[in-house]
């Protein structure tokens, strides 16, 4: 017992003692702060900056503030403000709203008790615009007004009755007479001068927006698959063009298409697809539809005959009749292969006739005369390949996928988000599908650690060759990369700056030491002036350590294929096709792959890719060259009939 009453009595004691110190430091916290006193004007024009001072002997702590407040307001409500911290004087921008406020000094403490407080009437401002004012639809209509023109203020023409926070079209206020584009509809609008803080309007005058008329000349009927020239009268405004359509699509839809602003007539190519179709003239903002002519689009025959049969391996002629269009050829299939499949070809416009390789393999085949935009099949005939030379295999194997991992020091992806990727392929549109199979990519494919970067055109600007760099160079952080890939969005009129896209790669990715890989994902051809040849050339002319691998979506013109593959091989990578969701997939998962090369002589026979299939060849002696950033000769290698080599590589 006498034990238990003394413990008892300290553990009185101690708790006696903690709450004297509480109540010490409660007091220390209720002692009132030290007043500041602050120089400020006592009145200041809506959205003008003041200076304000405070003595320097006060002490100032790190997260006190000093801000412009409406009179009346509690301690924890506070508007723009600054840190005293920071140096004196400082300046504060006041409020767009006219009235009486105060100008107060908050301690940084819980509440932000205030420590001191001016008094401020804010006295209003006007802005005057010239006006009424008139324009044509979709034109440009200039505008003289005065203002403060504080920073980021804006002119805007906005429907009438709408919000001050709602705006159409706009000009920052800089300098007077600014322009701006009127909008499409016809009618009446305002065009109002913003304050930038609150979008409170100042100044407005009225605006009558007039309507605009096109109208369109050109033959009634046309063959498919060639050009029409189409003549033009029309408002020619910012991002108007003239496209062929079917006759019920939406004004926002379109098909083949020539901006206005590319001369006058415009040549635009007929779909390969007969039918009825219009000629329309679109306006470029919202894609309004101001003219029409209709236009029947006939159906090409064509014809194609070669020998009955020929020996594997050897060349035989080719003749052919039919629409020559531009990117028609004849080639040589399996019987009954797909559209898009194709062996050894000749080009129409390269001659009549024409000399076509016969596939080593023996067995049934058909020639067939192709169009070159949509891969129709206009004619076709039976040929018989017999056997000729026996050929031989040659596969490229390593210890490990790792031609990627230990060669690459980072990775960069150039995706399309340009119009054409807006278009559906099995319900989807073609730049979501893009978008998941780049997510497979940075989350399944691309090694732990690796530096990575994204750029990305066609979604920022329609009628644009922008390109943008959304995500810099850095150690792959695949949830953070998903995020910012979920986020782009195709627009649709927007063009294909592929060789900008590549030539921004130098300095996309400057610093990096080691090779790189750069995949370029696009479905469609250069539209801004560009030579991506020109611009991959120049990267491994400055000394970057580059291989360039191209992924072509839902291409079917086979010269748009050859070209990318040209550019490919000078980027010392490959090209891979794609033509629905799943081969997307597998051509990213690809798209890292290393490749190689047989050469004969200087010529290269076949390619293949490093642990993927054997590649077949005629009974020879080849060289192997191994390409990546800088690629490399494996040797050489004889290959014999019936027999399988095997050229093992680290």
């Amino acid at each position: 017992m006498l034990r238990t009453a003394r413990s008892n009595a300290v553990r009185r004691g101690m708790i006696g003692a903690f709450l004297s110190l509480v109540s010490v430091a409660q007091c220390a916290a209720q002692e009132p702060l030290s007043p500041i006193q602050m120089q400020v004007p006592a009145q200041a024009v809506v959205g003008s900056s003041i200076e304000i001072r405070w003595p320097g002997e006060n002490e100032i702590g790190k997260q006190d503030f000093i801000s412009i407040d409406p009179a009346g307001a509690p301690e924890s409500q506070y508007g723009h403000y600054i840190y005293p911290s920071r140096g004196e004087p400082g300046r504060l921008r006041v409020p767009d709203v006219p009235g009486s406020y105060l100008v107060r000094y908050h301690s940084g403490g819980r509440g932000y008790p205030v420590r001191g407080s001016s008094p401020l009437t804010v006295i209003d401002t006007q802005a005057t615009i010239e006006g009424p004012l008139r324009a044509d639809s979709g034109g440009m209509v200039e505008i003289r007004w005065s203002g403060p023109a504080y920073e980021r203020d804006f002119i805007s023409i906005d429907p009438v009755g709408s919000n001050e926070r709602k705006y159409g079209p706009y000009v920052y206020a800089k300098k007077s007479p600014s322009s701006i584009r009127a909008p499409e509809a016809p009618g009446q609008y305002l065009v109002r001068y913003h304050l930038a803080q609150s979008y409170r309007v100042i100044g407005q005058t009225t605006l009558t927006v007039g309507s605009v008329s096109a109208s369109l000349e050109a033959p009634a009927r046309v063959r498919a698959g060639g050009e029409i020239s189409v003549r033009w009268r029309g408002p020619d405004g910012q991002g108007d063009y003239i496209s062929i359509d079917p006759p019920d699509a939406p004004d926002r839809d379109y098909l083949q298409y020539r901006y206005t602003r590319s001369g006058n007539p415009a040549l635009i190519r007929i779909p390969e697809e007969p039918g009825r179709y219009e000629i329309r003239y679109h306006q470029g903002q919202k894609r309004t539809v101001i003219a029409r002519v209709p236009l029947e689009v006939q159906a090409n025959s064509a014809t194609v005959s070669g020998p009955p049969s020929a020996v594997g391996g050897s060349d035989f002629e080719v003749e052919w009749s039919g629409p020559d269009n531009a990117g028609d050829y004849i080639t040589i299939v399996p019987r009954g292969a797909a559209a898009r499949d194709y062996l050894s070809y000749h080009y129409t416009k390269a001659g009549n006739p024409g000399t076509i390789e016969a596939p080593l393999d023996p067995g049934a085949y058909e020639l067939r005369y192709m169009t070159g935009r949509s891969r129709a099949i206009l004619a076709q005939v039976a040929i018989e390949v017999t056997p000729g030379a026996i050929p031989g295999k040659l596969r490229v194997s390593a210890t490990s996928r790792a031609p990627m991992a230990g060669q690459t020091a980072a990775v960069e992806v150039i995706l399309d988000a340009s119009g054409s990727m807006l278009q559906r392929l099995g319900g989807e549109r073609r730049i979501e599908i893009a978008k998941e199979a780049l997510d497979k990519l940075v989350r399944e494919v691309i090694p732990a650690g690796t530096r990575f970067a994204l750029r990305v055109f066609g979604h920022r600007e329609a009628d644009s060759c922008r390109s943008d760099l959304e995500i810099p160079v850095a150690p792959l952080n695949a949830g953070a990369i998903a995020a910012k890939i979920r986020t782009i969005q195709a627009m649709n009129l927007a063009k294909t700056p592929i060789a900008d896209s590549l030539a921004k790669v130098k300095q996309d990715l400057a610093g990096i030491s080691g090779p790189v890989t750069v995949v370029l994902l696009t479905d469609g051809e250069e539209t801004c002036g560009g030579d991506p040849r020109v611009a991959i050339e120049e990267l491994q002319a400055a000394g970057f350590d580059v291989r360039v691998n191209i992924v072509g979506f839902a291409i079917n013109e086979l010269e748009l294929q050859e070209r990318f593959e040209s550019w490919a091989r000078v980027g010392n990578g490959r090209y891979i096709e794609a033509h629905d969701k799943k081969e997307l997939r597998e051509a990213m998962n690809r798209s890292l792959d290393v490749t190689f090369e047989v050469l004969s002589g200087d010529e290269v026979v076949a390619s293949g890719v490093v642990n993927g299939e054997a590649v077949q060849l005629l009974p020879g002696k080849y060289r192997v060259r191994l390409l990546g950033s800088k690629s490399r000769d494996l040797g050489e290698v004889e290959i014999k009939a019936r027999a399988e080599v095997d050229l093992r590589t680290e």
